[in-house]
């Protein structure tokens, strides 16, 4: 337990950051720009002001622990699987072969462009291969657009945030070994990424069950929060995906225990419950995404976070564009106009900077691994971030119908 003289400081950081939350969420009603956009950009400032260039490596943890869980169970438990369904197979896609092909990309690239070794420019790939679009289905909700390509956005995001991370655990061991061995990466794949979707099936089919034999709100609230966290722990106990733990998790509770289980009144304060704890943790996570940026280091080394962040976009877009095109003839078409904002919106986020935050004090290239991630986040959040609106109006025009 922490001496009782920090408990007033650690209660204040909390109340500052809800007002600060608060603030912005009211200020950008009259601002065409995004929440967290706003919100990274505070704690930049507040970063530089403070001379901090790094938070500790407990910014890490705290992201993939603490914040990640719940904002993972959130999106997902909103997840329509009327809507998931008809985007299944790009989901996947993208989320498999997509994340594969986005690190092997950047992986190439790096080390020929940018001069990394074969191993950290596969890690760099790793670390950037995860999408993290909240603030662009926020907007894209906002302008109206069809709820089968925010779906299409969110879903993705959810998968590929837990296929990415082990991806970036198989590459990290491989830069220890300096070598790869693609059968044993194969299987090793296999079983953190299935092996987290079954446990996540386990942990929603059994919720939703003991959620249809009660009807107490403050049990049913507790087990969705049981739900988030007790399956993330669960997922990292028995050494598989805790983020695809979760987020299978909560996309059966949420259209099996919800719908079927729960009385309206419950469903009201779950859905207010989550929406409010969504509000807090993406507060928290964009501000320390912006306290986490050393932004002396990009400021530095400009030409190779140019060329970082123009290699996260050439391989974002050679995964929308190799694999979503085949699914046409199969009737599981995503429109071509669709597929410009999915490159345009695949937003790096919080898995990112979290694995980035996990590298602290490696040293050598993990340093210019890290620096090239936070550089690739950062621009993300501001450059296409803030764009995204125009670009959507652009590319999909009016309320997007003309794209469907």
């Amino acid at each position: 337990m922490p001496p009782i003289d920090l408990l007033p400081a650690g209660v204040g950081l909390i109340v500052l950051l809800l007002l600060v939350g608060s603030t912005v969420a009211l200020l950008v009603r009259f601002l065409p720009v995004p929440y967290e956009s706003v919100l990274a950009v505070i704690g930049l400032i507040v970063g530089v002001a403070l001379g901090r260039g790094e938070l500790p490596s407990l910014g890490g943890s705290l992201i993939l622990f603490v914040l990640l869980p719940g904002l993972l169970f959130e999106a997902a438990f909103r997840l329509s699987w009327g809507l998931l369904r008809q985007n299944l197979v790009a989901v996947v896609a993208l989320a498999t072969v997509g994340v594969a092909l986005t690190t092997a990309v950047v992986g190439f690239l790096g080390h020929w462009v940018l001069g990394l070794t074969v191993p950290f420019a596969i890690l760099l790939g790793a670390m950037v291969a995860p999408t993290d679009p909240v603030s662009v289905t926020a907007l894209l909700h906002k302008l109206g657009m069809p709820d089968r390509l925010v779906n299409l956005f969110e879903a993705e995001s959810l998968v590929n945030d837990g296929t990415g991370v082990v991806v970036f655990t198989i590459a990290l061991a491989a830069t220890t070994a300096g070598m790869y061995a693609p059968a044993s990466i194969l299987l090793e794949f296999l079983r953190l990424a299935g092996g987290g979707v079954a446990v996540g099936l386990v942990v929603g089919f059994a919720l939703s069950l003991v959620t249809s034999r009660i009807d107490d709100v403050r049990v049913e609230l507790s087990l969705t929060a049981v739900a988030a966290y007790g399956g993330y722990l669960l997922g990292d106990l028995l050494r598989v995906s805790g983020i695809l733990v979760v987020v299978t998790a909560a996309i059966v509770l949420g259209n099996l225990g919800r719908p079927h289980g729960m009385s309206e009144r419950t469903q009201h304060a779950v859905d207010v419950f989550w929406d409010y704890v969504a509000f807090v943790l993406n507060t928290a996570v964009f501000v320390l995404i912006g306290l986490a940026v050393p932004l002396r280091q990009l400021v530095a080394e400009p030409a190779a976070v140019a060329l970082g962040v123009l290699i996260a976009l050439i391989a974002r877009a050679a995964a929308v564009y190799l694999l979503l095109p085949p699914l046409s003839p199969l009737r599981l078409h995503v429109p071509l106009r669709w597929q410009h904002l999915l490159v345009w919106g695949g937003l790096r986020g919080a898995v990112a900077v979290a694995l980035a935050l996990s590298l602290v004090g490696q040293g050598g290239e993990y340093d210019q691994v890290r620096g090239l991630t936070y550089g690739v986040v950062l621009t993300s959040i501001l450059l296409q971030g803030v764009t995204i609106g125009p670009v959507a109006r652009a590319v999909l025009g009016g309320r997007g119908t003309a794209a469907a």
